[in-house]
């Protein structure tokens, strides 16, 4: 059954039983990483409706190398969700529920930046700020940036009240920074001229 009533009078749930009130900075923390997800999900959609478009077969488009890799951060992103949505505060309590739901966490911090390193290899230098429009997908993904931006606030200020797993932190940062670089990449590849902030 989907609905439980548990929550009808403002409270919800943690992984582990604790039960704290739906507005507490942790429910708003993996509610914003739900929020994040999601937006990756249609940006990835966007991608292969775009590919699809240009005749390409549905397995075409889901392997395309930039869905492959959203999708492997809207995983990642799942495990984050998971991770903050515990009852654990202490360091050595948080360090266990990571090892036990994002084993990985390490290569994949190391996976985004080299992603990161790659895309900014083939982008012109920044001469000025980048407008967030020009082209549809990625105006969307640069929505999706400032979603993660928020997130991140959202989840240091956690981490002043108890402690999160230091990579949680790290992937979101370096989230954030993919998430920008990749709006760029797809004007370039998409042959757009990036709109820039004038003075």
């Amino acid at each position: 059954m989907i609905y439980t009533k548990t929550g009808d009078k403002g409270t919800t749930s943690l992984i582990g039983g604790k039960r704290v009130k739906k507005y507490s900075i942790r429910v708003e923390s993996y509610g914003t990483l739900d929020e994040l997800n999601s937006h990756l999900g249609l940006i990835r959609d966007l991608i292969i409706k775009r590919d699809r478009k240009k005749g390409k077969t549905l397995i075409e488009a889901e392997n395309n190398p930039i869905c492959v890799e959203l999708l492997k951060n809207i995983n990642i992103l799942f495990k984050i969700q998971s991770i903050v949505a515990s009852s654990s505060e202490t360091k050595e309590e948080q360090e266990e529920i990571c090892n036990k739901m994002w084993l990985s966490r390490r290569e994949d911090i190391q996976n985004i930046e080299k992603s990161i390193d790659e895309m900014e290899a083939k982008l012109p230098k920044l001469k000025s700020f980048v407008l967030p429009t020009g082209y549809y997908i990625s105006s969307h993904i640069h929505i999706c940036r400032t979603i993660c931006r928020r997130t991140e606030r959202q989840l240091c200020r956690l981490n002043d009240e108890s402690e999160i797993c230091e990579q949680v932190l790290i992937y979101i940062n370096r989230l954030s920074d993919y998430l920008f670089c990749l709006a760029r990449y797809l004007m370039i590849q998409n042959k757009r001229d990036e709109i820039l902030f004038k003075f």
